[in-house]
């Protein structure tokens, strides 16, 4: 089966094999392809199709294909990670037969490369003083993550979600799942990534995979957040050693949690991916 960074101009991460599998059981997705080359996907949960991607880029055929699909399920077409443009293609084929609803907390946050390489001008002058806090008290290190390094990841991310757990059990939990399963498979899924060392310990890690020859995306951060700068000194440490190729980094939504909203927007997003739930109409 083709890549699909190969086949896809998306900007979004909906469609990366490493965000397919980590979230696979939780979403109960499926795989849809047609002479073994991956198009869409299929939700449970949502029931509902990504947009298809592909050799189906025109979209007549692979949209055939899916409603299809949905009528032997009992339901209509619907489809989520919908990007503006498309919308718009949605429209011209169907002549205004599907409605659409936009969802902000679903939106992936895009950064200039550079921005977060260099932090530059006032609006990043906070996050340089806590680098600069960071870098006066501590003995410290960036190490790409490599074979003699995950499982000290692994011990960080379960210090990290006892010390967390309470804040929001039922999500942290599937989260800690999410992230156990990316670095137990963090070579299979071609996945990258860095860890911060404070003092000889381990204070934070950080994991993705490229969306496009363009693109990173971010799938995963986690630092010690009481020690000022850890978040900061490990966010700009992994676009400054491992992405420096990628002139834009995806790190995703903030699925309408207010602290993670303003985490994001503090780093001053390039854009933000705007996506849509479309829906054929029962009518038509």
């Amino acid at each position: 089966m083709k890549k699909l960074q190969e086949v896809s101009e998306q900007t979004s991460c909906e469609y990366l094999p490493g965000n397919i599998y980590l979230w696979g059981d939780f979403y109960g997705t499926k795989i849809c392809r047609l002479n073994d080359d991956f198009f869409a996907t299929f939700s449970e949960m949502r029931r509902a199709y990504c947009f298809p991607v592909g050799d189906f880029r025109n979209c007549g055929k692979a949209l055939e294909i899916l409603e299809k699909d949905a009528k032997k399920r009992g339901i209509p077409l619907r489809l989520y990670g919908v990007l503006e443009h498309n919308r718009q293609l949605l429209e011209e084929l169907y002549q205004q037969q599907f409605t659409f609803k936009r969802n902000p907390d679903l939106e992936d946050y895009v950064y200039n490369s550079d921005d977060l390489i260099n932090l530059p001008g006032k609006k990043y002058h906070q996050k340089r003083n806590h680098i600069a806090a960071f870098l006066r008290t501590r003995q410290w290190e960036y190490i790409s993550i490599g074979r003699d390094n995950l499982d000290k990841c692994a011990d960080f991310q379960e210090e990290w979600y006892r010390a967390n757990m309470a804040k929001n059990p039922e999500s942290l939990a599937m989260e800690n799942k999410v992230v156990m399963s990316a670095l137990e498979n963090f070579f299979a899924l071609g996945f990258t990534g860095g860890v911060l060392y404070a003092d000889g310990e381990v204070v934070g890690f950080t994991l993705g995979e490229r969306i496009n020859r363009d693109i990173f995306c971010t799938h995963i951060e986690k630092a010690n957040s009481e020690i000022r700068g850890a978040y900061p000194m490990l966010n700009q440490q992994f676009a400054q050693h491992a992405l420096l190729d990628y002139k834009l980094i995806n790190r995703e939504e903030d699925m309408g949690d207010e602290g993670l909203r303003r985490a994001k927007q503090s780093y001053h997003p390039a854009m933000q991916v705007t996506k849509f739930f479309g829906e054929r109409n029962a009518a038509t």
